[in-house]
């Protein structure tokens, strides 16, 4: 479990911005998956460096909700599968 803690403001480190470019760029990225699919076809994602198969299920449903395409996403050994939901 996480350990909360109050702390001055003087004593955090200075929040750094990740750039908006860097997530746009990955957000279409996932759009551009949820944009492949099609009836009858699961997608399967391979976790990179650094990466958790939550993260990607969390991008790929994100992605699918944007585009108002529905995405199922599980996990299963390691590997993220989706496809559109149906109806």
């Amino acid at each position: 479990m996480a350990e909360f803690t109050i702390i001055p403001a003087k004593e955090a480190p200075r929040p750094t911005a990740v750039g908006n470019a860097h997530l746009a760029r990955r957000m279409l990225e996932y759009e551009g998956y949820v944009a492949e699919l099609r009836p009858g076809v699961v997608g399967k994602l391979q976790p990179g460096l650094h990466e958790t198969t939550r993260a990607l299920v969390l991008r790929i449903v994100r992605a699918g909700n944007r585009l108002e395409k529905p995405v199922q996403a599980w996990q299963a050994d390691g590997t993220v599968y989706f496809q559109r939901r149906q109806g």
